[in-house]
């Protein structure tokens, strides 16, 4: 019938090369870390904050090293881990410190490293993504230097 399987890229891995200097590089100490940040943030939800389990659409946290926001960001995440049973799919926008772009930039890797486990990076959506021409693409190294996304993942792998 002519039809071909889509060609998937080579597996490949991006460090999580801020582990150890911004964030802790052992998984027993930053999962124990996250969690008690977690735990605080769910033990201060005010009235003003959406119930527990509601939907969750989008959240902002910081993306500095865990000394300085580390607190802070279990605030957005914890909104996250109460709705983690309805959630599908991630997305993670992030600012380039390092290399100019006008437009967003997806990574060239098939998954990202944490000290928590890796995350598989969607394959079929970031595809999708490619084929509209409106994306750029990062070297591998260009994506490693960059802190802003490796920051947020894991937060996602614990909750």
């Amino acid at each position: 019938n002519g039809c071909q399987p889509a060609q998937r890229p080579p597996a490949r891995r991006r460090a999580a090369a801020h582990a150890g200097s911004w964030y802790d590089a052992r998984a027993g100490v930053l999962g124990h870390e996250l969690g008690a940040w977690l735990g605080a943030a769910k033990d201060a939800a005010s009235d003003s904050d959406p119930p527990a389990g509601a939907p969750v659409r989008a959240i902002i946290a910081p993306h500095a090293g865990y000394r300085f926001s580390g607190e802070t960001a279990a605030h957005a995440y914890a909104a996250l881990s109460a709705a983690r049973s309805r959630v599908r799919r991630v997305f993670v926008l992030g600012p380039s410190h390092h290399w100019f772009t006008r437009r967003c930039a997806l990574s060239q890797m098939t998954s990202y490293e944490t000290p928590l486990g890796d995350l598989a990076i969607d394959a079929d959506t970031y595809a999708a993504l490619r084929e509209t021409g409106k994306f750029d693409t990062m070297s591998k190294q260009v994506d490693e230097d960059e802190h802003s996304i490796e920051m947020h993942l894991p937060y996602i792998v614990k909750c």
